[in-house]
């Protein structure tokens, strides 16, 4: 098999690199950027700090600071109509991950089109993407280094994922500094999320020894550092979180995302479940599914949590559910779905949903059966029916 591997952008990272900002915009040919944030960052001192830098630098800021918990279409497109009639030359994100992916969106969609609903897929739009800054503020969804995004279209209650070699960030910005003033809760879901990536870029069938790489070294990163990010006042601790969730996105964006997203997303886009809970709850039971067909990887994913892998595969697998477990519960997120997350009478219903998965696969003609194969890249193929025996595990 012949692969692929995308990393064209640029990693600034350690204390005081937003500080930077303002030459790394200038080095781009950025006058006229887009800053977007979202209110509770545009609050901060370090986002004020990033504009006052941005304008000493001699640079006309637009800002947008409206953004909420996901990237939505009406954002996204109303912006990047707002951009081509003003001018702008380049979209600097300061924010977590619905304010990068809103960022993003809107560079590609100005020079391109419309509306991000047309360029949903893979590669689906002809120009280069707008010049990009991304100086994420959650150490989780690692967009500032993926050539995707996922904004949630609000009118059909789907969320479209779009992107390709030319929507890659130019710069990301990893400053400790952005992750200061982040809430423990919000904090604890975001590294979930990082976790889930590195995690599910392992057990992809895409997967390399670069992938992999990265991936390992991502987990084993955020198993030794989330607990004192997210639970105490450290800065090394926040930059490694930082620097392994780039790494985890890194891995996914090139080897993707598999079974715990895909299983997430009908669960996001109609049940409105936070992403975070959503991956965080299916992924031990997902690697759980995924270790018979990949049993070295068990081996190599408990060794980077700090977990004692058994002798057989069933206690490494056991040793590796722990694991996450006693991580998730030590910094406060779930490990089960309750009934009102997702209500037992709308599994089959996810299942279905989950069909096309992140990718844009096709739905099956007529009605949805147990043997239909869910989309997803993951080493062990999954249909309708082990789809809802997931969805099933995932209670208390």
């Amino acid at each position: 098999m012949i692969a692929n591997f995308f990393m064209p952008t640029r990693l600034v990272h350690g204390p005081g690199a937003l500080s930077r900002i303002g030459e790394l915009a200038r080095g781009l040919g950025m006058a006229r950027p887009l800053v977007v944030s979202d209110p509770a960052i545009a609050a901060t001192a370090f986002y004020r700090d990033a504009l006052a830098t941005l304008r000493a630098a001699g640079l006309d800021v637009a800002t947008f600071e409206g953004c909420g918990i996901d990237a939505r279409l009406a954002h996204v497109d109303g912006e990047a109509a707002r951009v081509r009639s003003e001018g702008r030359d380049g979209v600097i994100a300061i924010g977590g991950g619905s304010v990068i992916c809103t960022a993003k969106g809107i560079a590609i969609v100005a020079p391109n089109g419309t509306t991000f609903a047309d360029m949903t897929g893979v590669a689906n739009f002809r120009n280069k993407a707008l010049p990009m800054i991304m100086a994420p503020t959650t150490a989780g969804s690692g967009s500032e280094v993926s050539q995707f995004t996922l904004v949630k279209d609000e009118a059909s209650h789907r969320k479209l994922v779009g992107g390709g070699p030319l929507s890659f960030p130019d710069v990301a910005i990893l400053d400790p500094v952005t992750l200061a003033t982040l809430p423990p809760r919000a904090a604890a879901g975001s590294a979930v999320d990082a976790l889930t990536h590195a995690v599910e870029a392992l057990f992809s069938f895409l997967a390399t020894p670069l992938t992999d790489a990265l991936a390992l070294e991502s987990v084993r990163l955020q198993a030794g550092s989330m607990r004192r990010s997210i639970l105490s006042d450290d800065e090394r601790a926040r930059a490694d979180n930082l620097l392994a969730s780039s790494m985890a996105n890194m891995a996914c964006g090139n080897a993707r995302l598999g079974l715990a997203h895909t299983l997430s997303l009908p669960l996001e886009a109609i049940l409105d479940l936070p992403h975070t809970i959503g991956v965080g709850v299916l992924i031990p039971r997902v690697v759980a599914f995924n270790a018979p067909v990949a049993p070295e990887k068990a081996r190599a994913l408990a060794l980077a949590l700090g977990a004692a892998p058994a002798d057989d595969l069933r206690g490494t697998v056991a040793a590796i559910r722990d694991a996450f477990f006693r991580l998730f519960e030590d910094v406060g997120t779930p490990t089960a779905f309750t009934q009102e997350q997702l209500p037992q009478a709308r599994i089959a219903e996810m299942a279905a949903a989950a069909i096309p998965g992140l990718y844009g696969g096709a739905m099956p003609e007529g009605e949805v059966r147990d043997g239909h194969v869910v989309h997803q890249p993951g080493v062990r193929r999954a249909t309708v029916a082990e789809a809802r025996a997931l969805y099933a595990q995932c209670y208390a």
